[in-house]
């Protein structure tokens, strides 16, 4: 599955055998994901490691090298309510709360899948009375809906945007 998700995505999978450098590379990876569909969840590695993992490569392997001080393009601007087209319903933007007594179904708020892992936004779709809430990722819609207790969640800062 990491090989055909690595070509979905323009990346290189690299097979690792136990008790070599690459396998003690490799557990210094944090964990992806990878989906049913084939898509995969890739989290950020740090530049020394990407650096000594593509040491690994077949030689004569192509991959986009960014330089340290790069910056990447900036993000497309959201089409403000006055560009959006008559005809259609507006999808509201989902609710942003600033307390924790002020979520609720349709907020955006930020979980993980554990200790290891990073925060990633995701929409609450339910709350139950037993203080669980359903949430689906923002960004991987086909991924399945997940629960978390209210401990288990983060509130985006007042002033993120996208």
């Amino acid at each position: 599955m990491a090989e055909k998700a690595a070509g979905i995505m323009g990346m290189a999978a690299l097979p690792v055998a136990e008790a070599s450098d690459l396998k003690d590379l490799a557990d210094k990876l944090p964990q992806g994901r990878v989906f049913e569909s084939g898509r995969a969840f890739v989290p950020f590695v740090k530049r020394t490691l990407y650096d000594a993992i593509a040491t690994h490569l077949p030689p004569g392997y192509q991959f986009p090298v960014r330089a340290a001080d790069d910056r990447p393009p900036p993000k497309p601007k959201r089409a403000s309510a006055t560009d959006a087209p008559e005809s259609g319903p507006k999808r509201p933007e989902p609710s942003r709360p600033t307390d924790w007594s002020k979520i609720e179904v349709g907020s955006l708020v930020l979980a993980t899948e554990g200790p290891t892992e990073g925060w990633f936004e995701a929409k609450v779709t339910k709350v139950s009375p037993d203080g669980l809430y359903t949430l689906r990722w923002r960004d991987w819609l086909d991924a399945p809906a997940f629960t978390r207790k209210l401990i288990h969640l983060a509130l985006l800062h007042p002033d993120h945007r996208d």
